[in-house]
C-alpha cells in the first residue's frame, strides 16, 4: 500500500474549498430585499476573507521560508500570487461591506460576479499549489520535518482560531479524513473544549454525516 505523507494544504485547502463555494451560492440567491440576508451574507463573506488572511499568514510566514531555505527560488511565483490575491480579497471586502438591503440591485450583481472571479482564480491557486508546491515539499522534507511544521503551525493557533476553521474544515473531509483530524484533538485537548468544538461542528454539518463521526470517533476512542 501507497504511504501517505502528511499534506500541509490538505485541511485548509478543503476548508477554504467549502467556504468559498458556500458563499458563492449565498450570494447567487441571495433576497437583497431582506437586511436578515445581506447581513448573513456579509457575515459569511468576512469570515472567508478572514480564513484567507490566516492561511496565506500561516504560508508566508512557516510553509513558503521554509522551503525556500531549502529550494531557493521555488517560491517566488507563490509569493506574487498572494500578494495579487490579497488585492481582490480587499476590493471584495470593501464591496460586501458596503451592501445594504437598500443598496441597488446591481451592487449585488457586481459582488457576485466578482466573488466568482476570485473563487475561479482561488482555485486554481490552490492546485497550483497542490500539483507543483508540493511535490517540492515532499521532497525536500522528511515525514519527521513535515511532522515539526505541522506542530508549528497548530501550536500557533488560539483555540478560537482552531474552532473558526474546524468549523469548515470538517464538512469539506471524507470520513478517514475527518477522524485523521480529530484523532489528536480529542486525545490531547481538555474535553471542555473538544465538547465546543464538535457542537460548532454540528451546526455546519448534515445530520446523518455528522453522527457517523461522533460513532467512528467513539470506536476508535474505544480500540
Amino acid at each position: 500500500m501507497e504511504k501517505v505523507r502528511l499534506n500541509p494544504y490538505l485541511l485548509p485547502h478543503k476548508g477554504l474549498r467549502y467556504l468559498l463555494s458556500k458563499v458563492s451560492l449565498m450570494a447567487g440567491n441571495l433576497d437583497f430585499s431582506k437586511p436578515e440576508e445581506v447581513e448573513q451574507l456579509k457575515k459569511i463573506s468576512n469570515e472567508l476573507y478572514f480564513l484567507l488572511e490566516q492561511h496565506a499568514h500561516v504560508e508566508d510566514h512557516v510553509i513558503l521560508p521554509d522551503l525556500e531555505k531549502k529550494c531557493p527560488g521555488s517560491t517566488e511565483e507563490n509569493h506574487e500570487e498572494h500578494e495579487y490575491l490579497e488585492g481582490l480579497v480587499a476590493n471584495l471586502q470593501k464591496q460586501v461591506n458596503a451592501l445594504q438591503a437598500g443598496s441597488s440591485p446591481q451592487s449585488f450583481i457586481n459582488y457576485f460576479f466578482d466573488l466568482s472571479d476570485f473563487h475561479s482564480k482561488y482555485l486554481m491557486h490552490m492546485l497550483m499549489e497542490e500539483r507543483k508546491v508540493l511535490g517540492m515539499i515532499w521532497d525536500h522534507y522528511t515525514d519527521e520535518g513535515l511532522a515539526e511544521q505541522h506542530h508549528t503551525i497548530v501550536s500557533s493557533f488560539t483555540p478560537e482560531k482552531i474552532l473558526r476553521w474546524f468549523k469548515f474544515i470538517i464538512p469539506a473531509l471524507n470520513p478517514s479524513e475527518r477522524l485523521m483530524a480529530l484523532g489528536g484533538i480529542k486525545a490531547n485537548a481538555p474535553k471542555e473544549f473538544f465538547d465546543m468544538l464538535m457542537e460548532v461542528i454540528q451546526s455546519e454539518m448534515e445530520t446523518n454525516s455528522f453522527s457517523d463521526l461522533m460513532e467512528s470517533l467513539e470506536e476508535t476512542s474505544m480500540a
